[in-house]
């Protein structure tokens, strides 16, 4: 299984940082036509659904933001965990336990990929491998802090890496 982040690992959300900084999900799904997906993710998704992983996005946004990108986009994620799915959000694993659950997967098969330094400590915390993406980062310094499992810069190394772990 592998579980995403949303917000700047797929989805460069940073024109509306602001928007969700103040929690207003309005101004946001006004403007999520205008969010550009990172080059390259598109394919990543359907690769490794068709090498068989179970994929899933885990966010701090309501579901519908990346639903929208879903359906949208035709992205193979059939399981999305956002704000309101949960008490505890990153850096608590209460999100990335609940996706496995729904997956019927395990901890030591499953992938975490995100770019800020929660979500290694949220990965960390549910036992599974933690991976950190800088492409949509200025500042990777806490990130690097964090120490994840692995660092990628591009989403041709995360493509690579995978294309190496068995399905």
């Amino acid at each position: 299984m592998i579980i995403f982040d949303f917000d700047q690992t797929l989805v460069d959300t940073s024109s509306v940082e602001h928007l969700r900084a103040s929690r207003n999900w309005k101004g946001v799904m006004a403007k999520v036509s205008t969010l550009p997906v990172y080059p390259g993710i598109n394919d990543l998704l359907t690769e490794l659904h068709k090498k068989g992983h179970v994929l899933a996005i885990v966010t701090k946004s309501p579901d519908m933001v990346p639903k929208w990108f879903i359906k949208n986009y035709g992205w193979p994620i059939d399981i999305v965990v956002g704000y309101h799915d949960v008490r505890r959000r990153k850096p608590d694993p209460e999100g990335l336990l609940l996706a496995i659950e729904k997956a019927k997967s395990k901890p030591e098969e499953t992938f975490h990929i995100g770019d800020q330094a929660q979500d290694t400590e949220a990965a960390r915390a549910a036992n599974v491998t933690a991976i950190g993406v800088s492409w949509g980062l200025d500042d990777h310094g806490e990130l690097l802090a964090s120490r994840p499992d692995h660092l990628f810069q591009t989403i041709g190394e995360l493509d690579s890496f995978f294309s190496e772990v068995a399905a």
